[in-house]
């Protein structure tokens, strides 16, 4: 309770007690009733004083959780702990961003390798056996189908294939292995230059000849008609 409050209240008293009127008596009679009025008079002076002591004590703040107030205050000072969860929680959304996966470029002449592994005869045909690998470090994309060619042991072209119109893609991983049947008719050609083998245009313009059976090999599918061209064609590369 503030002291104005305390002073307020005896001012207050102290007028009411001025204000009393004084009962008209004997002197003696007087002072003998007026003993009693200046014992209550204390005595209630007492009880006020002690009523506003009690006042002023209740009245003085304690420990409370009121907002606003000092503990209200120290427990908010944890926030500055704040700004390290948000970087922990960056640095972990940074760390869950999966890493871009290398793209897979198409597969170069000079990473694979081509070998005929035999030859076998049809009716007015030839059907080679090649076998593809890559020798590259890294993994390539190979057009399933290429234009297919058969050359003689000095470079010529005996029978140039078609381009593919669309074709299907494998993905060769480093030190893959795939195969295809090659099917050459009608050469009608002078005897070719050993070795005979067949080569493989890519789409890009890349070109792959495969190694001959032998040095001597001089395979080579029959004329079945010197006003027909020769045919020559490829089954997809397969595993």
């Amino acid at each position: 309770m503030p002291k104005d409050r305390v002073s307020r209240l005896l001012d207050e008293f102290s007028a009411v007690t001025s204000a009393a009127p004084r009962p008209v008596s004997p002197a003696r009679r007087l002072t003998m009733r007026n003993r009693l009025p200046v014992a209550t008079l204390t005595g209630a002076t007492l009880v006020i004083v002690a009523v506003a002591v009690a006042a002023i004590v209740l009245g003085r703040p304690g420990p409370s959780s009121t907002v606003g107030s000092s503990p209200s205050t120290s427990a908010a000072s944890p926030a500055p702990s704040a700004p390290a969860s948000v970087t922990a929680v960056a640095s972990l959304s940074a760390t869950a961003v999966p890493s871009a996966k290398p793209t897979v470029g198409p597969c170069h002449p000079a990473s694979l390798t081509a070998r005929i592994k035999s030859w076998e005869g049809a009716a007015g045909s030839r059907i080679a056996t090649v076998e593809l690998t890559n020798r590259g470090t890294a993994s390539c994309l190979l057009d399933a189908v290429d234009r297919p060619q058969l050359v003689g042991g000095d470079g010529s072209v005996r029978i140039d294939g078609k381009s593919p119109a669309t074709t299907d893609h494998l993905t060769l991983e480093p030190g893959a292995v795939v195969t295809t049947l090659v099917e050459a008719s009608n050469d009608c050609e002078p005897a070719p230059v050993p070795p005979i083998s067949v080569a493989f245009v890519f789409a890009d313009g890349g070109r792959l000849v495969a190694e001959p059976v032998s040095p001597t090999d001089t395979t080579d599918p029959p004329c079945n008609g010197a006003g027909s061209p020769g045919t020559i064609d490829m089954h997809p590369w397969a595993p």
